[in-house]
């Protein structure tokens, strides 16, 4: 019964965000520009960045009311949003954390949604022979961290990163920098997502994103473990954790020295997975 209750609760969920959808497209509500991303320098020659380019690419306006989004409709249909994991416990050893957005009046940091499912699609042109258990591993270290799920829905033939819809799964997928730009030179990878929010303003919260790999690169690379580190890193930024100065983070702009998510790293996922339901 407790099955049937969250599936009924959870397409009546997808239903309101596709009422969102045509409000945004047919309505009052338009979608932004994305801001052109940031660029990073590269490492030394020779050394494999896991450096990402700014997560947030874009911020969508809902024609709805803000003052019966989304708690309020919760209310008038008599539903109770829940967690689908645990939150995790923050950790308190030491180590640096940032976010890529903040709630301008709180400071808490924009996140995902705890009570819905984060879809992930893989598109597989060019990716490597081990591209699926590449991914299945950051997800399941990431929604370990966090305690987001993540449900990966298998493949896709879109490479639209750029242009997303709000209802997409999050989109992985290998290219090269005449595809991504932002691959030039030593950047093995970038991620991020879009969000949105109310409006007449309220909470942002994120609702889909991508992550981009180095062809190139990961054609090249044959440390397994290097492999796996910027796929996580780049799932780091997806739910929202910036860079970092100190080495000892994966969350570090250039790398650092940990191929695996440092204390400060896992301080910072936790609090990304704490936050309220939307």
């Amino acid at each position: 019964m407790f099955g049937s209750r969250r599936r009924r609760q959870r397409e009546m969920e997808r239903r309101l965000r596709e009422l969102d959808w045509l409000d945004q497209t047919y309505g009052m509500g338009a979608y932004g520009q994305p801001p052109p991303p940031r660029r990073r320098s590269s490492p030394a020659s020779g050394v494999v960045s896991l450096v990402v380019v700014a997560a947030v690419t874009v911020s969508a306006v809902f024609a709805i009311q803000p003052q019966i989004f989304p708690d309020r409709v919760h209310d008038l249909l008599g539903t109770t949003p829940e967690r689908l994991l645990p939150a995790r416990d923050i950790p308190s050893g030491p180590g640096d954390y940032s976010f890529m957005a903040t709630q301008a009046d709180t400071g808490e940091p924009v996140g995902y949604n705890p009570c819905e499912v984060i879809e992930v699609a893989i598109n597989p042109d060019g990716a490597p022979g081990d591209h699926q258990e590449l991914v299945e591993t950051a997800i399941a270290r990431t929604s370990e961290a966090t305690g987001l799920q993540f449900e990966l829905v298998g493949t896709t033939e879109d490479r639209e990163f750029e242009s997303m819809s709000m209802d997409d799964p999050v989109l992985v997928m290998w290219a090269d920098e005449t595809e991504a730009p932002d691959l030039e030179g030593d950047i093995a990878g970038v991620g991020g997502s879009y969000r949105v929010s109310a409006y007449g303003g309220g909470r942002e919260r994120y609702v889909t994103g991508f992550v981009i790999l180095d062809r190139d690169a990961y054609e090249d690379m044959r440390s397994g473990d290097i492999r796996q580190a910027i796929v996580d890193h780049e799932f780091g930024h997806l739910v929202g954790l910036g860079h970092v100065d100190d080495p000892r983070q994966l969350m570090h702009e250039r790398g650092g020295f940990a191929t695996s998510y440092g204390d400060g790293d896992l301080a910072g996922l936790a609090e990304l997975g704490a936050i309220g339901c939307r």
